[in-house]
């Protein structure tokens, strides 16, 4: 094995940075990584993957699932049979209400010949409606290390773990399907303050590609998928939600500030120095 792919859906940071732990620890072994944002307007342009021979997909839970793009990405994809890692993130970890949150996202795999033998899941502060408190995201991140190091040796190993879903699992996924069809309403009624600059940087970094730059302000469409990433990462605090305000932590949410008081930066600098949502 030489050549491994991760692509990565991200709003608030937590899946960009298990991709790039991974990757450092994949390439310090050897091993050709090719690291990939996935962002909706990029979908259209994704064909054959058949120069890997690992691939890697990581995504942050929604309503109980995978992201509305994580979908469409997989479903325009068509592999080579590789062997498949399928990682997704989440504030709960494997609680009873996320662990189907792999089930569609594995059968679109293997529809696009993908052979999935990995499934798991990494724990990340929570980021919808009370962030934890430093003592609480600060026990959480002080696993991530073993965790990562847990999921490198599966991938080298070529190790096969999948998960058991039962009937009751996948109700409560199915629960937060119908759920995501709110999120367009939630997007398209964000509310643009004084403090905006017209930077730029919540159309930029959009996965759902859902905010263009007009007249130096940013334009919402209906194509959210609530990820967060929008309001959480605009540096002068700029955009307020409407619909759905309570489920935004009017303290912010900086991923890179819980990991430095976790004192990760001393196991993982400088990615934890240099990193950004």
């Amino acid at each position: 094995m030489k050549n491994i792919r991760i692509d990565y859906h991200t709003g608030t940071g937590g899946s960009k940075l298990v991709a790039e732990l991974l990757a450092e620890k994949l390439r310090n072994n050897n091993l050709n990584v090719e690291v990939n944002r996935i962002f909706r307007a990029e979908i259209d342009g994704i064909s054959e993957i058949n120069h890997i021979d690992y691939y890697v997909l990581i995504f942050p839970v929604h309503s109980f699932c995978a992201p509305k793009p994580i979908y469409e990405w997989v479903a325009h994809l068509a592999g080579n049979r590789c062997k498949t890692a399928l990682i997704s993130v989440s504030g709960g970890g494997d609680v009873l209400s996320n662990s189907a949150s792999r089930s569609k996202t594995v059968k679109l795999l293997k529809k696009s010949n993908f052979n999935v033998i990995l499934e798991e899941m990494v724990r990340m502060p929570n980021n919808w409606m009370k962030t934890p408190e430093k003592e609480k995201y600060v026990d959480i991140l002080s696993k991530l290390p073993n965790k990562m190091d847990a999921i490198f040796q599966a991938i080298i190993s070529k190790k096969r773990l999948r998960k058991v879903v039962y009937w009751i699992d996948y109700l409560i996924s199915a629960l937060g399907e119908a759920e995501k069809r709110a999120t367009s309403k939630f997007g398209n009624r964000i509310q643009v303050s004084d403090n905006c600059i017209g930077c730029g940087r919540c159309a930029k970094n959009c996965c759902s590609s859902n905010i263009q730059i007009e007249n130096e302000k940013p334009k919402f469409g209906n194509r959210c998928d609530m990820c967060l990433g929008c309001i959480y990462n605009c540096p002068h605090k700029a955009l307020q939600p409407t619909y759905g305000a309570y489920q935004i932590d009017k303290n912010g949410y900086n991923l890179r500030l819980m990991c430095q008081d976790a004192n990760l930066a001393a196991k993982f600098h400088p990615i934890i120095q240099n990193f950004t949502p």
